[in-house]
């Protein structure tokens, strides 16, 4: 879902809106025992998956008949062999919370690399590493086969661009909390969540009544405020019942059913969650504490948006690759946009 910018209401009531300040970098926490149980649950599956890759690649690679390669290429390839072995073995892998596709990943946000970045940073390449992380970070090996200086680098380390492209694994870890309800409306700037009730307007100028405060804000209940924006798709009308999360200043509207639960429209088949629930889920911690709440409504809220639960859904949209981000991602950008 994306939200449809609206302007300021000048018959808004109460503190005037103000820019949002730039938003700050999220980190993941885990809190609860349950929610920490089900992370870790997550993680070694997804751990034991790339590690079962990277088996099967290290055995590929050392049953090929390499005779016809020259001898510094045949050591540079020994050793980057016994460095895959160590990278699997350690299990530090990149973690992809952005992209509903089973893509790849170069350096993920905490700075990971993934097993090529790791390669070719062994050699001292430090500088395509970062070039290829600041150009082309979700790329397919075979979409970076025209590149000079890894066609070089791989020349020089005696591998081939179809090996590469055999080490290179994909990446998935977005819920379907994250990709339909907590990457929109969980923010770490949430500061309260405004119940209400549209009194006048439409979409285009919203104006809705505060009947309940949840969290700490300057407004008060009988004030009427006009959100920022609305969740997309969603046509409000007079009466309706509404949800709206304050971030910093910047006010979003959640649309309630007549039954008082909010329906997520997403690509992902999710049951709708209680009113208090879905405030409980905009005022947590972080999108990790978001997810176990909605998961003790529902266990179906913490399955992967991803087919087999731990890896992605693959599509081979050709030499390109699938490319396409999730709704999270989307939606994190367009909060950026509107707090410039």
């Amino acid at each position: 879902m994306f939200s449809a910018d609206l302007e300021s209401s000048p018959k808004s009531h109460g503190p005037r809106s103000r820019s949002r300040r730039p938003p700050r970098t999220r980190r993941a926490r885990c809190h609860g025992t349950g929610g920490a149980q089900r992370l870790a649950d997550r993680l070694a599956r997804e751990q034991a998956r790339l590690q079962a890759h990277f088996r099967e690649v290290l055995l590929e690679l050392r049953s090929r008949d390499v005779t016809h390669l020259g001898a510094s290429q045949r050591a540079a390839r020994e050793r980057l062999i016994e460095e895959l072995a160590r990278y699997a073995r350690a299990g530090r892998f990149p973690r992809n919370h952005v992209s509903r596709e089973r893509i790849p990943i170069f350096i993920d946000p905490h700075g990971t690399r993934c097993a090529m970045a790791r390669l070719i940073e062994s050699t001292g390449h430090t500088a395509l590493v970062a070039e290829v992380a600041a150009r082309r970070n979700f790329a397919w090996i075979r979409e970076l086969a025209g590149d000079a200086a890894l066609l070089a680098w791989l020349d020089e380390s005696g591998l081939t661009a179809a090996e590469a492209g055999r080490i290179q694994p994909s990446y998935c870890f977005v819920t379907k909390a994250l990709d339909c309800f907590c990457g929109q409306f969980n923010d770490p700037d949430n500061r309260a969540v405004l119940e209400g009730v549209v009194v006048e307007g439409t979409d285009a100028a919203l104006e809705v009544r505060v009947d309940a405060i949840h969290g700490t804000t300057e407004w008060k209940v009988d004030d009427t405020v006009t959100p920022n924006s609305v969740e997309y798709d969603r046509t409000l009308s007079l009466g309706d019942s509404v949800l709206v999360t304050q971030a910093g200043d910047y006010l979003t509207a959640a649309v309630l059913e007549p039954n008082q639960t909010y329906e997520a429209t997403c690509s992902s088949d999710v049951p709708a969650i209680s009113k208090e629930t879905a405030i409980a889920g905009m005022l947590a911690a972080d999108s990790e504490k978001c997810g176990e709440i909605l998961e003790e409504q529902s266990s179906v809220w913490g399955k992967s948006i991803c087919r087999d639960g731990c890896g992605c859904v693959t599509h081979d949209s050709g030499a390109g690759g699938p490319l396409l981000v999730s709704t999270a991602l989307l939606w994190v950008l367009a909060r950026r946009r509107r707090r410039r």
